[in-house]
């Protein structure tokens, strides 16, 4: 027979598996960001935080919306499986129909072209076709396309990045190099490299970036105000300041060998 005292404890022991937990519930939730390593949006140091491009825009953008967050730098492919895994909750990824399936895309932050350059005294060339065999760079882990990662006929060659691979172009080792617009000039600038020495030989295409959020946090209850603040930051010129008038994308103009020009204002 149950004792008074032994059905007191097992009162309090029901107790304690049937009552709601209030502490876990008041704690707000943390966006978990991932940024691409790909040199001037995310710059990762050996001992000192990441910085770049778009570390500094979702510093602002997190601020602005009141949305506590953590944010991780890793190479583009990996962004891509940490959204479409949910291992990461919000990214800044290229917008595409791939890009749709794994994230809902809260806005498009920035526009710019792919290109291929060459040395200014290589010969012209009308299509990817016509670097058949040959080396063409490209950064690790960077996607520009079908029209240039499926290509069979030209050798994509890896390189760390686009300050390596310019440097290589010029020494003779690639036949090419392909880039955004943003890594091609922030790398010229940082190496010096006279832009009279390069040619925009193709215009790949043009290329939006989104603001994504992973299908799994897409129901968080700050999805709201960071898709607000984003708003508002595309609104009043916020964005396109943070990331067009920028100490890593330094030139309003900045023309090539033959009078090619690329105009970020």
């Amino acid at each position: 027979m149950l004792t008074r005292h032994n059905r007191l404890l097992i009162l309090l022991f029901a107790g304690c598996l049937t009552a709601p937990p209030t502490l876990a519930d008041d704690t707000p939730s943390v966006a978990r960001v991932t940024t691409s390593t790909v040199t001037p949006w995310g710059i990762v140091h050996d001992n000192a935080p990441m910085t770049g491009m778009l570390v500094d825009f979702q510093k602002t953008l997190f601020e602005r919306a009141g949305v506590p967050y953590t944010n991780r730098p890793e190479p583009y492919p990996r962004v891509i499986q940490s959204i479409a895994g949910g291992s990461a909750d919000v990214a800044v990824m290229f917008v595409s129909p791939a890009a749709d399936q794994i994230g809902e895309n809260l806005g498009n932050i920035a526009e710019e072209r792919i290109v291929v350059v060459t040395t200014a005294t290589a010969r012209e060339v009308t299509s990817l076709n016509d670097f058949a065999g040959k080396l063409v760079g490209h950064v690790r882990g960077s996607k520009y396309g079908p029209v240039f990662d499926q290509h069979n006929g030209i050798v994509r060659t890896p390189v760390t990045d686009v300050e390596q691979g310019l440097k290589m172009l010029l020494s003779g080792r690639l036949a090419a190099m392909a880039s955004t617009e943003h890594s091609l000039l922030y790398a010229m600038y940082t190496a010096g490299i006279d832009s009279r020495q390069v040619r925009i030989a193709l215009p790949l295409f043009n290329v939006k970036a989104g603001l994504y959020v992973s299908h799994a946090a897409a129901h968080e209850p700050w999805v709201a105000p960071l898709r607000q603040a984003l708003k508002t930051m595309i609104d009043d010129g916020s964005v396109k300041a943070a990331l067009y008038q920028h100490d890593y994308w330094p030139y309003a103009t900045f023309c090539f060998a033959g009078g090619q020009c690329l105009n970020s204002r």
